[in-house]
């Protein structure tokens, strides 16, 4: 099952608005060999709503050399765009697709229903419903949450984990699917309760701060992982400061690896950050 465990979301480095393919041959090898459950490639991490659909098709190509498996992001404005990136990710090998409710006219119910159901018909690749209302302005009710997990192709869901996420995980768990994770700082415990896959932001730029947390959890040294945990709440407090995305960004720099954001987004100065206990021995 591809969406268990630790999945990384690296950014898809830019340069005057142009994919830098070299920098992002640099990220995917190094994220390669860190020990990630998986590699989401083109999340909102990976900037896809700022890519053209050759330049998502470039990058995917780009990706599809990875020994970790992974998952190909392919929201769109559109059902169509949607299931032809999802056409592209098969053929570069991902092991399975995920996507939000990216539209600019928001979508009724009966929409969300359509361009969800019209991805999983068009796929053999196993969907994961993406519930991010604070990107796309749309909350995925629970009661298209179920219709959406009767599908067989749809088999997970992400969603922003709650600080205290005991009850949104048995809600969600009680579908027909696996149910994970997002929002970094409450993703330990969101696992620790049962949570099927973390997805990560920081993961995709930092994976050597939470690979071991993920391992603590699998072995069930709960102690470990939450110490380690909370020795990133200084980041964590900085990534809800900035934004996740733009904090990535600022510290790929900080690695070495180059990159801009997409215009008219600026990269912030965050001063902080290289006096981070937790980032010390990296940067």
């Amino acid at each position: 099952m591809i969406f268990k465990g630790l999945s990384g979301f690296p950014i898809t480095p830019m340069k005057a608005d142009t994919v830098d393919f070299n920098t992002l041959r640099h990220i995917r090898d190094h994220i390669d060999s860190t020990g990630l459950d998986s590699i989401g490639v083109l999340g909102s991490t990976g900037s896809f709503a700022y890519l053209s659909s050759t330049q998502r098709n470039k990058v995917m190509e780009c990706w599809s050399e990875v020994a970790i498996p992974w998952i190909a992001g392919i929201s769109a404005t559109t059902a169509k765009q949607a299931i032809e990136s999802a056409k592209v990710a098969e053929q570069n090998g991902a092991k399975g697709v995920i996507a939000n409710a990216f539209s600019y006219v928001p979508l009724n119910t009966n929409e969300l229903a359509h361009y969800f159901l019209s991805i999983a018909d068009n796929s053999p690749l196993p969907l994961c419903v993406y519930d991010n209302p604070l990107t796309t302005g749309q909350p995925l009710e629970h009661s298209l949450l179920k219709t959406l997990a009767k599908h067989p192709n749809v088999q997970a869901t992400k969603v922003f984990a709650k600080p205290d996420n005991f009850e949104q995980h048995k809600s969600l768990s009680s579908l027909d699917w696996q149910a994970g994770y997002a929002v970094d700082a409450n993703c330990c415990e969101a696992i620790i309760n049962g949570g099927s896959a973390w997805y990560s932001t920081l993961a995709g730029t930092f994976p050597e701060l939470l690979v071991p947390i993920m391992t603590a959890i699998k072995h069930k040294d709960l102690d470990t992982a939450r110490k380690l945990n909370q020795n990133l709440a200084p980041l964590y407090k900085i990534m809800k400061q900035y934004s996740g995305y733009r904090v990535m960004h600022v510290i790929a720099n900080l690695r070495g690896w180059h990159c801009e954001l997409p215009s008219p987004l600026l990269l912030p100065e965050i001063v902080e950050l290289k006096t981070l206990d937790c980032l010390k021995e990296y940067l």
